[in-house]
């Protein structure tokens, strides 16, 4: 399944935020890619990411609930599940 095949729609390059549901501390990342289904976020330790995150973009009101679905060195790439 590709997620950013569809026509990209975000701001790539632009600051995020990940939380975690544990309540520990948001991790910052950098939006890479991004569609209307999911993007691709550089973080710091793509392994201490849990399956499941809530993303917050910079410069957006809505924070998107989203699935991990792949996992690479220093990026991973999640599905956009809903707002939150």
């Amino acid at each position: 399944m590709n997620l950013l095949s569809a026509q990209p729609s975000g701001p790539a390059g632009t600051r995020g935020e990940i939380f975690a549901d544990s309540g520990s501390p948001a991790l910052d990342c950098r939006i890479l890619n991004m569609s209307a289904a999911g993007a691709t976020l550089a973080v710091p330790d793509g392994g201490a990411v849990p399956e499941t995150i809530t993303l917050a973009i910079a410069g957006e009101f809505v924070m998107r609930r989203c699935r991990v679905v792949d996992r690479r060195r220093g990026r991973i790439t999640v599905a956009f599940e809903m707002p939150v």
